[in-house]
This record gives C-alpha cells, sequence and structure tokens, in this order.
C-alpha cells in the first residue's frame, strides 16, 4: 500500500497561497500542487471523513465570513474519475452550498492513498480542535482496522501522547446514547471518562441523562462514580483536622488542605513530618 507521509500535519500539503488560482480549465496536470477554482457540484463528498456532526451556530458563522471575505483558506481535493473527492475542508464546502456559490478554491493532492484521505482528514480537524471525542474515536478506530495503524503510529501522526489515543478509543465503550450526549456536546470528554467506570450500559445512559438534566460538573461525577476519592478525602479532613480536597485531573491530581494561620501551617507540617 502506497503510503504518504503526513507527519508535519496538513501544511504539509498546502501550497504558498499567495500564487495565483487557476480555473480548471487552465490547470495543468503537471502541477501537482495547484490551486484551482473548482465547480461545486463537481466535488464528491469524502467516504472516510472522520467527522459525523456539526455544530450549526459555527457554521453560520463560518457561512457569514465566506460570504463577507470568501474562501480564505482553500479546501483539498484528489482527482477520481468522475470529479473530484473531498479530502479536507467539509466545512468550508458545506458553507459554500449553503450560500449557493458555484465556485471554491481547491489543492489537488495526487497520489493520496484511501489510508491519506482518512488521516488528512482527521489531522486537519484535530488540528482545528473542532472535532469531537467521539468522532476523533472513531476515526482512529478506521485507521487501526482499516489500515492497520498501531496506537502509537497514529499518536506520531496526530501529535496526540499514545494515552490520549486509547483514552478516546475507550469512549467507543460506551453506550450509544451516551455517546450522541457527547457529539451534541451535552456531555464532555472528562463526562464520558468518569461514565466508563460504571458496571452497567443501564447505569451509564441513566446517569448520563442525569448529568445532562442536572448539568452535573465533571467534579460531581468523579465523587459520585469515584465514591473511594470520597472516603479518602474523609480520611484525610479527620486526620489533619482542616479541609481537603482531592482534584483528579486527566493524567495526574493533587491534594489541597486548607490552613488558616501560621500556627495552623506548623500543626500541619508536623503531621506531615516536615521540619523546616
Amino acid at each position: 500500500m502506497t503510503r504518504v507521509a503526513l507527519g508535519k500535519g496538513i501544511k504539509a500539503l498546502i501550497p504558498d497561497l499567495s500564487q495565483e488560482i487557476k480555473s480548471e480549465e487552465n490547470f495543468s496536470g503537471k502541477e501537482k500542487r495547484g490551486v484551482l477554482e473548482l465547480e461545486v457540484e463537481k466535488i464528491k463528498p469524502n467516504p472516510f471523513q472522520p467527522r459525523r456532526s456539526f455544530d450549526p451556530g459555527k457554521l453560520d458563522e463560518l457561512a457569514n465570513s465566506i460570504k463577507e471575505k470568501g474562501v480564505i483558506q482553500p479546501i483539498i481535493v484528489r482527482k477520481i474519475d468522475d470529479g473530484y473527492e473531498l479530502v479536507a475542508g467539509e466545512r468550508r464546502l458545506v458553507a459554500v452550498k449553503r450560500l449557493g456559490l458555484s465556485l471554491i478554491p481547491a489543492i489537488l493532492t495526487e497520489n493520496l492513498s484511501k489510508e491519506g484521505s482518512l488521516e488528512l482528514s482527521i489531522i486537519e480537524n484535530i488540528q482545528r480542535e473542532d472535532l469531537n471525542p467521539i468522532d476523533q474515536g472513531k476515526g482512529y478506530k478506521r485507521l487501526i482496522e482499516e489500515f492497520g495503524l498501531s496506537q502509537e503510529d497514529i499518536s506520531k501522526k496526530v501529535g496526540k501522547d499514545r494515552t490520549t489515543i486509547s483514552n478516546i478509543l475507550r469512549l467507543l465503550n460506551l453506550p450509544d446514547e451516551v455517546q450522541e450526549h457527547v457529539v451534541s456536546g451535552k456531555l464532555s470528554e472528562g463526562h464520558a471518562r468518569a461514565l466508563l467506570s460504571l458496571d452497567s450500559e443501564s447505569q451509564k445512559i441513566t446517569f448520563a441523562q442525569e448529568i445532562v438534566d442536572k448539568g452535573l460538573s465533571v467534579r460531581e461525577v468523579e465523587e459520585r462514580v469515584y465514591p473511594q476519592l470520597q472516603l479518602i478525602e474523609d480520611r484525610l479532613k479527620q486526620y489533619f483536622g482542616t479541609s481537603v480536597k482531592i482534584v483528579k485531573g486527566r493524567k495526574r491530581g493533587k491534594i489541597l488542605l486548607e490552613f488558616y494561620s501560621d500556627e495552623d501551617l506548623n500543626r500541619i507540617l508536623e503531621l506531615l513530618k516536615i521540619t523546616l
């Protein structure tokens, strides 16, 4: 299988945009990275596009921006038998269609495999930080199952550590109803990771709905699904005789001890067996 080096991300395939934009009729097949002005109707959707949903508000903002200033960054396409296939830039293409425009600036990239098309779609969306965790996970899963990439391979390509990739993939173990809440933005990635600790699907679905209905914070959810943290906090409060908070982050955490005077601080230090 032909591999395309995408380690440098989407910028590796984007030419100097100061060059003149050419019409499709004047485009020479020898120009592998030319910027074209293509007919929108000739561009087919990308079957490997990882994105499955759009934020209507952000799409409206993009459409208004394009209406006022035009498409600042061209989409990326590859040539297929009956026209062109979108590689990256789906939101821009959707916004242009919404405005009823007939032409869109595009970069034609050649010799891009199906694997490369999926990789580039994922990379572009992640670098823009607007691809939700579930769609990210589904994109990573396709790279693993359809193209044989390891989590380490994906980590290098998208610029995220392997633990992050693994954690996002784990979200696909959540029930579909819970995943939909994440896609819609009603649940954050932190909420979703905490829900993974629950035993049954019904518990996850029921608690997910409660989070949405009551607007529970990630901290509140973690206190409910990680009861041992609350137990530890209670024991530390008793031992130190002051307020104690355990703050659990994505990869690390911290224990916060309150003191109310210099004497109180010295008392806590003595309990910790710290001498100055």
